[in-house]
């Protein structure tokens, strides 16, 4: 999106986002585990049981991914919104620098570490084969599994370049007026997944094949945007919904319901969510909600970088933390306390790393 076309409140989604994506994942590493508090209280002060509350709602913020996915259908589809044909074999070429260059050097930095951690802590998820596996996008299909354990969220960056494949189709349809068409065909594949899904072809549930209408959902929503139609929304009906898609969400989480129901009432919620932030209008007036807003839109701006390098970087405090302390942190605040180190060097893979690509293959395609 250009600066002109640029939507506030989608950097604050994207760092709301990634901020539960980091609290999802912290917990791997760098957090002793509810259950083991819960279960063995003595063994801990009274202040780690009381901060152990915290930790609550991480395990429930997985599925925030799902927002990434309609956020990333918005920010492709805007731009194209009134009624311009895009030159695919700039978009192709866009999205391709946009998307692999920083991901290539992730997945560098990611070998990097989990080679060092093999080598001070024998750390078993060092597997060059699959960071070829990784390299080439190849992780999320057969034969095999691909994923590097040591940055599993390296899964969605394949799923990203499907959909930016898929988008030419997507705007056809959209734009010859033919869009039940289109929800038809990526239900009806999203549907096959699931079945595919239960007779052991699980791998089909990380690809387009499955998330294709969440993707699509934002694309949708940016129709909305345009057309001013999301303004007239009344938050007494949008709350309502958001409200009890998140209470089914949740209880599908405890009860463990099946994945892909679990995954339908998420995409509920957080394309409540996605509507009711962009139809807000008035920014608070409070300076501690403005000053928590500013915070979350900028990490949404380097969300991309952090995301990448995130996961590894856990693994890597994770390991010098147990050298130092024998354990993993009981106090959930030590947890957190790591958030505010990887946030700022993902800022730095994103200055050192993402901004110069993107203004490089900018450029680049602009000149040709």
């Amino acid at each position: 999106m250009s600066k002109l076309e640029r939507v506030a409140s989608i950097d604050f989604l994207r760092g709301l986002s990634c901020l539960g994506i980091l609290l999802y994942h912290v917990r791997v590493d760098l957090w002793l585990g509810w259950r083991e508090i819960s279960n063995f209280p003595e063994s801990y002060t009274a202040f780690e049981r009381a901060v152990a509350w915290l930790s609550v709602p991480a395990p429930f913020l997985g599925h925030a991914i799902l927002l990434f996915f309609l956020i990333s259908g918005f920010c492709i589809h805007y731009p194209q919104t009134n009624g311009s044909t895009p030159n695919w074999k700039s978009y192709l070429l866009r999205r391709f620098f946009r998307i692999y260059p920083p991901y290539f050097f992730a997945v560098a930095l990611t070998a990097a570490i989990t080679y060092l951690c093999h080598l001070l802590w024998n750390d078993e998820t060092w597997n060059p084969s699959r960071i070829w596996r990784v390299l080439s996008l190849t992780q999320n299909y057969p034969p095999g599994k691909g994923q590097l354990l040591s940055n599993p969220s390296l899964w969605t960056i394949p799923l990203e370049m499907e959909f930016y494949v898929l988008y030419p189709l997507a705007f056809i349809f959209f734009s010859k007026l033919k869009s039940s068409m289109l929800w038809i065909v990526s239900g009806f594949l999203s549907a096959l997944s699931v079945y595919l899904s239960s007779q052991g072809g699980a791998w089909t549930s990380f690809t387009a094949l499955f998330f294709w209408p969440v993707w699509l959902l934002g694309a949708w929503t940016a129709q909305l945007y345009h057309d001013n139609r999301l303004k007239s929304l009344s938050y007494l009906n949008v709350v309502p919904v958001l409200s009890l898609s998140l209470a089914l969400s949740l209880a599908s989480r405890l009860q463990g319901w099946d994945a892909w129901i679990q995954y339908l009432l998420w995409t509920c919620f957080y394309l409540c969510l996605l509507f009711l932030s962009l139809s807000w209008r008035n920014p608070s007036s409070n300076s501690v909600l403005r000053a928590l807003y500013r915070l979350l839109s900028w990490l949404g701006k380097i969300s991309f970088s952090v995301y990448l390098v995130h996961f590894p970087l856990f693994k890597l405090f994770g390991y010098l933390h147990i050298s130092i302390f024998t354990e993993k942190p009981a106090n959930f605040l030590v947890s957190l306390g790591y958030l505010s180190l990887v946030c700022p060097l993902g800022w730095l893979f994103y200055l050192c790393v993402e901004r110069p690509v993107h203004f490089w293959s900018r450029n680049r395609i602009r000149a040709k």
